[in-house]
């Protein structure tokens, strides 16, 4: 009889599945080739239900169930998932996050075979709901859920802090086989010019969204405090934000005099972030908070030494002065003397290079994470 799994993104958000960083498509596709078949529940503002296979291993598949849902603040409330007849077919069920209501509501209809996989590290930015949820909430979903992982380090913390005791890191995978199929593809000409631009700089790289939350200034004010320094240096910036967002912080740039030495894509498909990376000396980070950054996957798989502040991913990826640096501080001259002993010494970026792609190959791709993960819970069962 073929085993099971269902993982549910409880957000009642729509999803664009094209898109190359869906965390629930890379782990369902591992779970598939561990021998199950895997369906992934997305939010649909479409009144009916509709499945879509999008993935096939032997025997296996994964399928995305379109499905509506009740929404209450960002929780959505899938009605069809609540029903005896639907968990069943299931061996287990993959709930995310601890703080929504189908985590809670999952806890006390299917707790034996519930697993809860959370990212968050932080208590959310509606503290009276988050504080009436836990109140009311959080003593069952302890008590009840017997297979509790974090994305990262942070979040296993503050699991442990709320009370989910059994809490352990799993962390994030990566999925490879986009970047390996081994085709050649062409390299649109918008891409190719940016790099003409830059000649034989060298080249720091942020990819993510352009927002408040990501430090994009600070960026900014390190990368023109660099400038001052080494002048065959130029930044190159990956991402999309909201339009005044980044009227504004472009602006900035040449307020501070560096707007031509920043080149600026506003978006990469996924077969040619390879030669985006490729072409990268350092990668920055200096995000104010960030479950799990999968930029940072994809930089430290392609071998982009790393420049992070404190957040999800690079505490659980990142081992400080080993495969890249983590600043605790967002100390402008701090973040200047870690980017410049990057970029003056061609021997620690190889040391750092090849040190991270080895972590990224043996603990961070998402068939080791599935492994890890049905180990962990085939432990748990028989003690």
């Amino acid at each position: 009889m073929t085993r099971k799994i269902l993982y549910i993104r409880n957000f009642a958000s729509k999803v664009d599945i094209n898109t190359y960083n869906l965390q629930e498509i890379g782990f369902g596709k591992a779970l598939v080739r561990k021998g199950y078949d895997c369906d992934i529940v997305y939010y649909t503002d479409e009144s009916e239900s509709h499945e879509q296979t999008i993935y096939t291993y032997r025997k296996n598949r994964l399928s995305i169930i379109w499905m509506p849902a009740f929404k209450f603040l960002s929780n959505g409330i899938y009605l069809k998932v609540l029903k005896k007849s639907f968990l069943d077919k299931y061996d287990y069920i993959i709930t995310t996050e601890y703080n929504q209501i189908m985590t809670y509501l999952l806890s006390i209809l299917c707790k034996d075979k519930l697993i809860l996989y959370h990212g968050p590290y932080r208590d959310n930015s509606k503290k009276l709901v988050q504080k009436v949820y836990d109140t009311f909430f959080l003593k069952t979903i302890a008590k009840n859920i017997k297979y509790v992982f974090s994305k990262s380090k942070l979040a296993e913390a503050y699991l442990k802090n709320k009370g989910l005791k059994r809490a352990q890191t799993l962390g994030v995978g990566l999925d490879i086989s986009r970047f390996e199929s081994g085709e050649l593809i062409d390299v649109p000409n918008e891409i190719k010019e940016k790099f003409d631009n830059i000649g034989n700089k060298k080249v720091l790289l942020y990819v993510g969204k352009l927002e408040e939350r990501r430090n994009i200034k600070f960026l900014f004010n390190v990368f023109y405090k660099l400038k001052k320094l080494n002048e065959d240096v130029s930044l190159l910036v990956v991402g999309d934000g909201k339009q005044e967002d980044v009227e504004a912080y472009f602006m900035y740039t040449k307020q501070l005099g560096i707007e031509h030495d920043i080149n600026y894509i506003k978006k990469v498909s996924q077969e040619h972030l390879k030669y985006i990376y490729e072409k990268a000396h350092v990668f920055l980070l200096p995000t104010k908070y960030d479950p799990f950054g999968m930029v940072l996957l994809e930089s430290m798989y392609f071998g982009v030494p790393i420049v992070s502040s404190v957040n999800g991913g690079a505490v659980t990826i990142i081992d400080n002065e080993i495969n890249g640096f983590i600043i605790e501080t967002f100390d402008e001259d701090l973040w200047v003397n870690k980017i410049s002993l990057l970029l003056g010494n061609e021997s620690l970026r190889a040391q750092f290079s090849n040190n991270g792609k080895r972590n990224i190959r043996e603990n961070f791709i998402w068939d080791v994470i599935a492994e890890k993960l049905l180990e962990k819970i085939h432990q748990e069962r028989i003690k």
